[in-house]
């Protein structure tokens, strides 16, 4: 019995990582070379494909909470007056991630006279205090990022876009809905879900994957055994009663077709802080809240989030809102993904960098941003996508 369920586990515990945890969807992100600030400062084609100068960079500094100032690079447009400029906030995924994620937006946007702003992670490059991958902390940066930008006279203030990949995605929507000033809001790959819920569905499909012939009344009380085991960890129970639970669930990944060796790793990569802090997520309940223009854009070899049918649900009294497939990108939106497996990223072109990606969120920012209330909105979105929920 032992050997057919040997036989029947297909793939390394690592995976159950990238498909469990939301907020470490984009731990791949941190091993892509971000683009230099001189890169990025190259001249780039403008609306009438014209090339123009590329944007200023400018470092910045910004205070969040006590110990923690953030690192960042204000990208400053060329060649449209002296401001104030539209902005765009980039919030990146999970993982101890730097500035240059988005190189290929950035000058895209500053080609239309769009500033923006990218920052290094609390605790990571050179922003000070400790890296921790909680929502609320991270939320908590990102809004201090917005109100440091208001106070500067080159950026407009009520014409602030945040936009955030994968587990950005759920820090961007997180600050948009605390924050009824925001102007509008896109998520690339965004995750959408609340709770642990979120993350047993995510634990559950994946070992439904890895497991040849997984059935329901095996996958399923194993997911629930690692969702009890968190949800004691967040609830600070006794060390007695976590060993107990823990054992529980190493033995219903066993029965699930997990070798016990593979089973124990398994749980001891589930079993981390990270994972406890799913239970703050709320993405969501956020994106259902806001009645500003929204973006989501998934893609369609994406194996690590499959979440546009949840971001349809939540937006969908949202008539400024849009969920948007193109077809053949993965989760980090790169022209050529064939597996999308993390090491396929860094042998394909610029991070987030597929020009049809840059076109659809490029044209949706400049004509979102172009007025506060974003008036051109429909007209633009019904002109760049079609259908609109595909």
């Amino acid at each position: 019995m032992m050997k057919a369920m040997t036989n029947a586990f297909r793939g390394p515990p690592i995976r159950l990582l990238t498909a469990l945890l939301p907020l470490l969807a984009t731990g791949i992100a941190g091993r892509v070379e971000a683009q230099s600030q001189a890169e990025v400062g190259k001249p780039s084609p403008n609306r009438a494909g014209l090339a123009v100068p590329g944007p200023i960079a400018t470092d910045v500094r910004i205070p969040s909470e006590p110990d923690v100032v953030l690192a960042g690079t204000l990208y400053l447009p060329t060649g449209h007056g002296k401001g104030p400029y539209p902005l765009a906030m980039m919030i990146q995924g999970n993982g101890p991630n730097k500035r240059g994620g988005f190189s290929e937006l950035v000058k895209r946007l500053a080609a239309d006279g769009i500033a923006t702003l990218e920052y290094d992670k609390r605790g990571v490059g050179q922003s000070t205090g400790t890296y921790q991958e909680d929502p609320e902390r991270l939320t908590a940066d990102a809004a201090a990022a917005v109100a440091a930008m208001r106070h500067r006279p080159d950026i407009a203030g009520s014409r602030i876009a945040l936009v955030g990949h994968s587990g950005g995605g759920v820090i961007a929507p997180a600050a948009a809905t605390a924050d009824p000033d925001i102007a509008a809001l896109v998520t690339l790959a965004g995750n959408v879900g609340d709770g642990l819920p979120y993350v047993r569905k995510g634990l559950y499909r994946q070992m439904m994957k890895m497991v040849a012939g997984g059935r329901d009344t095996l996958v399923g009380p194993a997911a629930d055994a690692a969702m009890t085991l968190l949800q004691a960890r967040v609830d600070s129970r006794d060390a007695t009663t976590i060993a107990r639970l823990r054992a529980n669930a190493v033995d219903r990944f066993e029965a699930a077709g997990f070798p016990r060796a593979q089973a124990e790793q398994a749980l001891a990569m589930i079993d981390v802080p990270d994972a406890w802090n799913g239970s703050k997520l709320r993405s969501a309940s956020d994106l259902k809240a806001l009645h500003i223009p929204v973006l989501a854009i998934y893609g369609t070899k994406d194996m690590v989030v499959d979440d546009a049918p949840a971001a349809r649900a939540a937006l969908a009294s949202n008539p400024h809102a849009r969920v948007v497939m193109l077809d053949g990108l993965g989760h980090s939106f790169q022209d050529g993904a064939v597996t999308d497996a993390p090491d396929e990223a860094s042998k394909l072109g610029p991070y987030l960098g597929s020009p049809r990606l840059v076109a659809v969120v490029g044209d949706w920012l400049r004509d979102t941003l172009s007025s506060k209330s974003g008036r051109g909105l429909e007209s633009a979105v019904t002109r760049t996508f079609s259908p609109l929920h595909d």
